[in-house]
């Protein structure tokens, strides 16, 4: 092939993620005016001014789209939670800074962080590419590999023992499962709005202290002071505020 080929092939490839960029950002704004529900293909094409099957050669269905839609929104978290292990402290800290900085990305990208349990489903999963399936996939699974190599450290530093029982996937589903269960209820549940709890930066840092604390995982809450930790991390994760 030609450098002049080559070149023409580069912009060709460029172009269509371009294009590909705007399909996903004009279902994040229909999303964010109308609802999910209301999202068509039709309603992208128009509001990007391509045809509609410029649309469809990029994404094969609604469900598609929303698809990459989710994957936009997890190649950010994925960026944040790097730049979150880079966090300068114990690898407890650097665990605490990967939840705030996944409550920031709850503020940041609310449609994309409400997709990522319905992209899950066979609803949604049987009607997407497969490619792009694999790509979500392949995405997810370098996210939880941070927070595995951070319990990794963890135990080579020490400063966590797992009993005969457990095993370091088990902490690795604990601290995901709870809080992102926390992040999803302050988004969608009203009935949580009854209980007179802790705001949700209070409630991560206590609960994920308690989670910790019972794992014995050092330093301890009672050996260290963590509220300084948190405000250094916000300080971390928000250098211009």
């Amino acid at each position: 092939m030609t450098e002049d080929a080559m070149n023409t092939q580069s912009r060709r490839q460029r172009e269509f993620r371009q294009r590909e960029q705007k399909f996903v950002n004009a279902a994040r704004d229909i999303i964010r005016r109308e609802s999910v529900s209301n999202l068509t293909m039709d309603k992208i094409a128009e509001l990007t001014e391509y045809a509609k099957g410029t649309v469809y050669k990029h994404f094969s269905c609604k469900e598609d789209i929303l698809c990459g839609l989710c994957l936009d929104g997890l190649e950010h978290l994925l960026n944040q939670f790097e730049f979150s292990t880079t966090f300068p402290g114990t690898c407890r800290e650097r665990i605490l800074c990967l939840a705030m900085s996944y409550k920031q990305f709850t503020l940041q990208f609310p449609e994309e962080f409400d997709l990522l349990i319905s992209c899950r489903t066979d609803n949604i999963r049987d009607k997407a590419s497969p490619l792009r399936m694999q790509q979500l996939d392949e995405l997810e699974q370098q996210i939880i590999d941070l927070l595995k190599n951070l319990i990794s450290q963890a135990i080579e530093k020490d400063d966590l023992c797992l009993p005969d029982n457990m095993k370091q996937d088990d902490i690795c589903f604990g601290l995901w499962a709870m809080t992102f269960g926390m992040l999803t209820l302050d988004r969608t549940d009203p009935t949580v709005r009854s209980l007179q709890s802790s705001d949700t930066d209070q409630l991560i840092r206590s609960q994920i202290g308690c989670l910790l604390d019972g794992y014995g995982w050092a330093p301890l809450s009672r050996n260290h002071d963590y509220d300084l930790t948190y405000n250094n991390i916000l300080a971390f994760l928000n250098p211009a505020s």
